[in-house]
């Protein structure tokens, strides 16, 4: 009987293992970045879920991860920048990704009591992080250090307003 009762445990555990990667993978494809989406999730323990709004929340958390660190070099970049123009750059940059550090936490609140604010606030992050990079192609133009960062950002906030927006 144990031997038994062992064997339908581990066939009961491996099929959940195999619902879980389906439902990753079945939220992931139908978003933009679907291996960015599907490797975000794998990476944190608490995807192993049946409720895609963790999904998103475990999204909205890497990006305040990945706006954080913007934020970091960008301030860092503005305590050693001389150049005018580069400094007026990064100094909207700073203020682009102050806003997105203090909203992304809103977001991840809204998403649990309203769709449409916590949808509002993650294109809010979208049009700081587009911005941002904007910024350096205004004249004078210049080479943007934070493309890599903002894309990144950006990447992930589509990701999240996916995920959001595949709720009802």
């Amino acid at each position: 009987m144990t031997t038994l009762s062992l064997l339908l445990l581990s066939v009961i555990l491996i099929l959940c293992n195999f619902s879980q990667a389906d439902l990753i993978d079945d939220t992931c494809k139908k978003i933009d970045y679907p291996d960015l989406c599907s490797s975000t999730l794998r990476s944190d323990p608490r995807s192993n879920t049946t409720d895609v709004k963790v999904f998103a929340r475990i999204v909205l958390k890497v990006t305040l991860v990945k706006a954080n660190s913007t934020l970091n070099k960008v301030n860092n970049l503005l305590k050693t920048t001389t150049e005018r123009v580069l400094k007026e750059c990064l100094t909207i940059c700073s203020g682009q990704y102050t806003s997105a550090v203090y909203e992304i936490p809103q977001c991840i609140d809204d998403f649990g009591s309203n769709k449409l604010n916590a949808q509002i606030c993650v294109d809010g992050i979208l049009d700081e992080t587009t911005t941002c990079e904007e910024t350096f192609s205004e004249p004078p133009k210049r080479k943007s250090p934070l493309t890599t960062s903002n894309n990144a950002v950006e990447q992930l906030a589509i990701i999240a307003s996916g995920i959001i927006d595949s709720f009802p």
